[in-house]
């Protein structure tokens, strides 16, 4: 049996539409799981909405960088270059040697969200 790659969503959060935010979450949890992903969505990561930014930060890194069920696959929402927490996930991921799927590049290759492309950093 294979093993299912667990994958780690980030997308800007702060300063958009709550509700905006999480059916765009929504969406790419749900193709990813309907590939055969196991994914973490941090729009459900247990806290209230009006938790502080750095309470969601940090239950949010907790998360990716879990050891006891480590995920292997971080995937980049379009516009996540402006996002100060979104550039600290990419680069803890970059730092555990993570694969990367960036929504930019399948939407510039006019690749359906449900496809997958990865990269490798070291």
């Amino acid at each position: 049996m294979t093993k299912l790659k667990r994958v780690y969503i980030s997308g800007p959060i702060s300063g958009h539409d709550y509700e905006e935010c999480k059916r765009k979450f929504k969406k790419i949890q749900e193709l990813l799981e309907t590939n055969g992903f196991e994914t973490f969505n941090p729009m459900e990561n247990g806290l209230p909405p009006e938790s502080s930014t750095a309470q969601h930060m940090r239950r949010d890194l907790a998360e990716l960088t879990n050891e006891q069920r480590p995920y292997d696959t971080i995937y980049m929402m379009s516009g996540w270059t402006h996002s100060k927490g979104c550039k600290t996930e990419f680069d803890c991921a970059t730092a555990m040697g993570m694969n990367f799927i960036f929504e930019d590049v399948l939407m510039a290759l006019g690749i359906p969200y449900g496809a997958v492309i990865t990269a490798r950093f070291k």
